[in-house]
C-alpha cells in the first residue's frame, strides 16, 4: 500500500464554489482508478489534510498523471492554494479495530 498524505493552505481570495466543483470531480475521478483503495479527509485552520491510499506506487502514478487531474494541479498552484505539501509513504505497521466486532460473540 502506498499512502498520499497532502496538506493545503487554501488562498485567501480562492474562489471557493470553483475549488469545491473541481474537489467533487476528483473525488469522483479517483474513486474509479483502478488501485485507489480510498481517502480521508479533515478541514484544518486555513486549509485541508486529505490522506489517500493506494495499491501502488503504479495505481499512484496513473492517478498523479490522469489528464483531468493534471489540469487540476495546475489550477490549484494558480487559484487554490497558498501552500501545499505531499507526502508519499508506505505504512511499517496496518491495523484496525472495530467495536461492533470486539463485542460479538464469535471474537470472544
Amino acid at each position: 500500500m502506498v499512502i498520499v498524505v497532502f496538506k493545503i493552505t487554501h488562498r485567501p481570495d480562492m474562489p471557493l464554489a470553483d475549488y469545491e466543483q473541481t474537489g467533487a470531480r476528483m473525488v469522483e475521478l479517483v474513486s474509479s482508478m483502478p488501485g485507489f483503495l480510498g481517502m480521508d479527509y479533515a478541514a484544518t485552520d486555513g486549509g485541508e489534510l486529505l490522506v489517500a491510499r493506494f495499491d501502488s506506487h503504479e495505481a499512484l502514478a496513473d492517478w498523479r498523471n490522469q489528464p483531468e487531474h493534471e489540469a487540476a494541479q495546475e489550477r490549484g498552484r494558480r487559484e487554490f492554494f497558498a501552500h501545499y505539501r505531499i507526502d508519499v509513504c508506505e505504512p511499517v505497521r496496518s491495523y484496525e479495530f472495530h467495536a461492533d466486532e470486539a463485542d460479538s460473540p464469535a471474537s470472544a
